[in-house]
């Protein structure tokens, strides 16, 4: 296949992944997520900082465990700790078979969800993709 061509058909492949973005997004707003309000009960709750060695930035995570209907869960979707004394009664969002602490996780937490963002990383690396191609296209007629 010749270098134009192949800059073509990059394009095409960065055009069908920007659409389904855009539609995956849109399935995904509308979508009806299914989920319960449920009482529950904090644990505990601590903030994770890990490293990366290789590039030294870091990444905080939040680990909240909450008991309700007497079994143990892990508090999706929490964005710090100190929300989440120990012993604090708290509303979570049960859905899937999971606990969330707030309805944006329970969302976010949908296959289709996960299909949009699979999408829209692909777009942005066919874009990178894309522009190569097209260079090499341009340096390969010169």
């Amino acid at each position: 296949m010749n270098a134009k061509k192949k800059a073509i058909l990059m394009w095409l492949v960065f055009i069908v992944c920007v659409i389904g973005t855009i539609t995956l997004r849109y399935i995904s707003d509308s979508e009806q997520v299914q989920y319960e309000e449920v009482p529950a009960t904090v644990i505990s709750a601590q903030k994770k900082t890990l490293k990366n060695r290789s590039t030294g930035s870091t990444y905080t995570s939040y680990e909240v465990f909450v008991e309700y209907d007497g079994e143990e869960y892990e508090l999706k979707n929490a964005h710090s700790a100190y929300e989440y004394p120990s012993g604090k009664k708290i509303t979570a969002y049960l859905s899937r078979g999971s606990l969330y602490a707030n309805t944006e996780g329970v969302q976010s937490s949908t296959p289709i969800f996960y299909a949009y963002f699979a999408f829209l990383v692909g777009s942005v690396v066919m874009l990178g993709v894309a522009i190569n191609a097209s260079v090499q296209s341009k340096v390969k007629k010169s």
